[in-house]
């Protein structure tokens, strides 16, 4: 690894003094240390890093007829050279831990390493944007951030392909300023939200909280936003001391500091173009609704769904089946017709409406079954990408009429290489698009309505919070229920009697149709005597 600046160097004493410890210690008395505006302050990064490494150092001050260049092995000090004044300081460090067996023993595999040093990348990248990162794995360049003017381009380099919408908040507590993502584009994990307070990259409970508070029920359950949050607050009212690795901080009045982070939140996502569009959308919604009512009642036209006489509404065209969903069942099905885990029970069942645009209300030989339509297509879909990866074969993948590219970040990017074989099982095709992007070729069948992008990264995000290298195999029902979410019906979905007797026909060929992937159950059936007894008719 190479850091480089082009700063103001140093001299030959002066690169001699920096690599002993403690010798560039910011601390000066006991008070700095209640009040520490840098990001290090021990003075022992060099002479740590140097003595488990090969490790040089080159610097030279402006103007100077040489440089100097240290050479230190293990902690040893090597050789110290002259060489060309090239203005600033540059220090290389190779074969990290040689000296240093047992810690080398405890580095994970290669893949899992690069990804953490891709964590490192991109947390420095956001709070430096006028400095160019790069990234190379096995001679080979796999990522650059180039620098930038601003803060919002760097956002864009490291969180691409997201719309992120910027918050500039201060009172008498604090500053915060950043970018944060719609509640309506969210992800699987808080890896793609960084937070940092006085420029020190942090991973602070208690900041994300306020965070995810903040957004509340407008983000779905298990979800995140993304972005970026820069607070700034008085060096002396913050301390830094409290984890080891420095990830975690103190704040003094941590009320005021919650306070002011709410409000700061709340205003961007109050303000936010999507929200407004999406009421606006709304608005539209019920008023073309209302306009539909209007002119069925004075043509007077049955309700939708069902005929004027309270019969079902002939159903739709095949076609107009959601995607996923079978044909309609035959009216032969075998088994018991009281016992719902016997085989073609669900196909049995007289289908009578549906209440919430979210539940399937049919009657039951038993009394009433309510059906979960979204988890019952979840569990449907759940088991074909889960059969499709077992099988090998990609039978449901789907060819796209035009490939899609995605833009990914660093870490997406570096999960889609490692993991490729396994999602190409899952039924997506793709190609690596330049270094930060991919080409879709191919995608599950079940998902041609949806949005590939965000299904893709979704499973890109599941696949890297494993924690280390694994085999898709050894989490296949996480990412397959996250595939199988999206492809699914959502509520607010109106079906027709066919479309819902194909979605029954498929539940009755699943192996485990009663629970969806996430263990929430599929159906509920009130029973008779239950009714009898609501109605105290026993």
């Amino acid at each position: 690894m190479r850091v480089t600046d082009d700063g103001g160097g140093m001299s030959r004493d002066d690169a001699l003094m920096s690599v002993e410890r403690h010798a560039t210690s910011k601390i000066r008395d006991m008070d700095d240390l209640f009040a520490l505006g840098t990001l290090g302050f021990r003075g022992e990064a060099l002479p740590s890093i140097a003595s488990v490494s090969r490790f040089r150092l080159t610097t030279a001050e402006a103007g100077a007829e040489e440089g100097t260049e240290i050479h230190i092995e293990g902690g040893v000090l090597k050789k110290v050279d002259r060489t060309a004044p090239v203005p600033g300081t540059s220090v290389e460090v190779k074969n990290l831990f040689f000296n240093t067996p047992a810690r080398l023993k405890f580095l994970k595999k290669p893949e899992t390493e690069l990804s953490r040093v891709f964590d490192v990348i991109q947390r420095e990248a956001l709070s430096n944007p006028g400095v160019a990162f790069e990234a190379f794995s096995n001679g080979k360049r796999v990522h650059r951030y180039g620098s930038t003017e601003s803060l919002r381009e760097r956002v864009e380099q490291v969180i691409p392909g997201s719309a992120l919408y910027e918050m500039d908040f201060e009172d008498g507590t604090l500053r915060v300023r950043g970018f944060l993502g719609s509640p309506l584009d969210p992800r699987s994990s808080m890896r793609s939200l960084f937070a940092y307070v006085n420029g020190r990259p942090i991973r602070d409970r208690f900041v994300n909280r306020i965070v995810m508070d903040s957004y509340g029920r407008t983000i779905e359950k298990g979800k995140y936003p993304r972005g970026v949050i820069f607070v700034e607050r008085d060096p002396r009212l913050v301390d830094v001391n409290v984890h080891p690795t420095k990830s975690e901080v103190r704040f003094d009045d941590q009320y005021a500091v919650g306070r002011s982070l709410a409000k700061a939140i709340g205003g961007m996502l109050a303000d936010a173009p999507w929200l407004k569009s999406h009421v606006e959308r709304t608005k539209k919604a019920l008023g073309d609704f209302y306009e539909r009512q209007k002119v069925s009642a004075e043509r007077d036209l049955p309700v939708p769904g069902f005929s004027a006489k309270g019969a079902a509404r002939a159903p739709r065209d095949a076609s107009s089946a959601p995607a996923g969903l079978g044909a309609a069942p035959s009216a032969s099905a075998a088994g018991d017709e009281t016992d719902m885990f016997a085989g073609g029970f669900y196909s049995r069942l007289r289908f009578l409406g549906q209440i919430g645009k979210l539940y399937l209300v049919c009657e039951s030989p038993n009394g009433i079954m309510l059906v979960d339509q979204h988890a019952a297509h979840e569990r449907v879909n759940f088991e074909r990408v889960k059969n499709s990866y077992l099988d090998g074969s990609s039978s449901c993948s789907q060819e796209l009429f035009v490939p899609e590219v995605v833009e990914l970040s660093m870490r997406e990017t570096a999960c889609a290489g490692q993991f490729r074989e396994e999602i190409q099982k899952l039924g997506f095709d793709y190609e690596v698009f330049g270094e930060n992007a991919v080409r879709i070729k191919s995608v599950p069948g079940f998902l041609r309505d949806s949005d590939h992008a965000k299904v893709f990264r979704d499973l890109l995000d599941e696949l890297d919070g494993l924690g280390r290298a694994k085999s898709l195999a050894q989490s296949l029902d996480t990412v397959c229920a996250t595939v199988a979410c999206h492809a699914s019906i959502t509520a607010n979905r109106v079906l027709s009697e066919r479309e819902a007797r194909s979605l029954f026909a498929d539940m009755d060929a699943a192996e485990n149709p009663h629970s969806c992937p996430h263990g929430r159950p599929v159906a509920v059936e009130l029973s008779l005597g239950e009714l009898e007894k609501m109605f105290k008719r026993s």
